[in-house]
């Protein structure tokens, strides 16, 4: 497979400098294998990012594998897998992922976070790869499909990669821009679910949900529990909302056994759909959705930046500064 022959280059840590890149700094770089449905994206010999797009509906269980569209997440200095895919806890909790269970169209519903009843999620094409030494970026277009084959929503998804530099650590971490489009095919349509079921999540590695080591923090005037602060939609469905970033600890072992701790923080943009609600679990999946309508002349744009980083947790005066940084990007140019 893709991911061990990737997973074997990862001989040595490599040491690179933060942004601005020098001229022998490696090179980010895409590799795609359409045989497969994969698309890696390295630097230099480390993998950041693998793009799983297969789409494979010839048994049942090459469809269950392949019915949605994630990217796994590799970290920073070590090449670790950092993300789950098939199987596990929650089969369908894949990576970096984008859906909603309750989508609304024409008198029905597709549930796009499960794909049950043949709703899948389908890459179509890449619109664009580039690379430099300094980022890199991808769009792709997917189709939300229902059980005939026909799009309910297509879905524009753009992912930037860059280096995080942060003085704590010797290795720079990843910062990681999402940005997704949905345009409806079906006239008006409900974005609708609930906050365990929904919206755009990150999915940590197996261990870690059997090990439940997902540790948390929250931005002032928030819970400072470490432990997942769990919310029940039916009991408390405002609780624990816009909290604008939220961050991630976990313990994983590389290929050698080791141990060492990464860190994802999650920021939403300030502009979507309001409120937000956020969801922790002690296993590893965390995220916010929201409630929305998709008209068909109006398509949505999701906006998200995830901070990944290796060793002990930024604190959280430099997380709330990293998500400052992100909602100024997102400001028009003056």
């Amino acid at each position: 497979m893709l991911l061990l022959r990737w997973l074997a280059l990862v001989v040595s840590l490599s040491l690179f400098a933060a942004t601005p890149a020098h001229a022998d700094d490696p090179m980010f770089s895409w590799t795609d294998d359409p045989d497969h449905g994969t698309c890696v994206l390295a630097l230099g010999d480390q993998p950041v990012l693998l793009y799983m797009y297969a789409y494979d509906p010839s048994t049942e269980e090459t469809l269950h594998n392949t019915y949605k569209v994630y990217h796994h997440v590799y970290a920073p200095g070590t090449g670790t897998r950092l993300t789950k895919g098939p199987g596990g806890q929650y089969t369908h909790h894949r990576g970096l992922y984008v859906a909603w269970n309750k989508t609304g169209y024409e008198g029905t519903s597709a549930d796009f976070w499960h794909c049950t009843k043949g709703a899948h999620q389908r890459h179509i094409k890449f619109h664009d790869k580039t690379v430099t030494a300094e980022h890199a970026a991808m769009t792709s277009e997917i189709h939300w499909n229902d059980a005939d084959g026909k799009p309910v929503i297509v879905e524009l998804r753009t992912l930037e990669v860059r280096r995080l530099p942060w003085p704590s650590a010797d290795q720079p971490g990843w910062q990681i821009n999402w940005r997704s489009q949905l345009e409806s095919r079906r006239g008006t349509i409900t974005l609708d679910g609930d906050r365990q079921h929904a919206g755009f999540q990150f999915r940590a590695d197996q261990p870690v949900a059997d090990a439940a080591s997902a540790r948390y923090i929250r931005p002032a005037g928030f819970p400072d529990q470490p432990a997942a602060f769990e919310v029940d939609d039916r009991t408390a469905p405002d609780g624990h909302i816009n909290l604008n970033w939220l961050a991630m600890s976990y313990p994983l072992a590389n290929d050698k056994g080791v141990v060492e701790k990464y860190t994802v923080q999650y920021c939403e943009d300030p502009a979507l759909p309001k409120p937000s609600r956020y969801s922790e679990r002690p296993y590893g999946r965390f995220g916010a959705f929201f409630k929305t309508t998709l008209e068909a002349d109006k398509p949505l744009t999701l906006r998200y930046q995830l901070n990944i980083t290796r060793g002990d947790s930024p604190a959280p005066e430099t997380l709330q500064a990293w998500y400052k940084e992100f909602t100024q990007s997102l400001q028009p140019a003056k």
